[in-house]
């Protein structure tokens, strides 16, 4: 922000609550979700600081070095795409002050099923991630109606 403020915990904190609803555009394909959970991709809507199981990983650096890893977009998104629902996801967090949720610092690879119970999975299959994209007002505010159709037909 123009004010000093770091608004970068905001603006991940818009990205996490948008995820779900932006997951068929960073992961068009039925085999992108095959990988969730392995081939060090996530499965959970989650941060942390400190490891890559993670949905999103801030490390730890500061100034020009700091940024935030998102970490479950497949090859295959189209990066216009990708980084104009990640910048409008990031701006509503910050417009709306959204805070962080707890930072998960587990391997959530190895994780229980007790402690893995505690995260919201991202959509499983491309049919899950269609439904949520088709239901998001986001969606339909961010991606041109012609642009949404192609996706949601497969």
């Amino acid at each position: 922000a123009g004010d000093g403020r770091d608004c970068l915990p905001q603006m991940v904190a818009g990205v996490l609550d948008k995820i779900e609803e932006m997951t068929v555009f960073l992961d068009p394909l039925k085999g992108s979700y095959a990988r969730f959970g392995g081939h060090k991709a996530p499965r959970y809507i989650s941060w942390s600081h400190e490891n890559r199981s993670q949905l999103v990983r801030i490390p730890a650096a500061v100034g020009e070095h700091r940024r935030a890893e998102l970490r479950s977009p497949d090859p295959a998104a189209n990066p216009y795409l990708a980084f104009a629902l990640m910048i409008q996801a990031g701006l509503q967090g910050i417009e709306q002050g959204m805070e962080l949720p707890p930072a998960a610092d587990l391997n959530l690879y190895q994780a229980d099923r007790e402690s893995l119970s505690r995260f919201q999975p991202l959509p499983q299959d491309r049919e899950a991630a269609v439904a949520a994209a088709r239901a998001s007002g986001f969606i339909r505010s961010a991606v041109p109606e012609a642009v949404a159709k192609r996706y949601f037909e497969g």
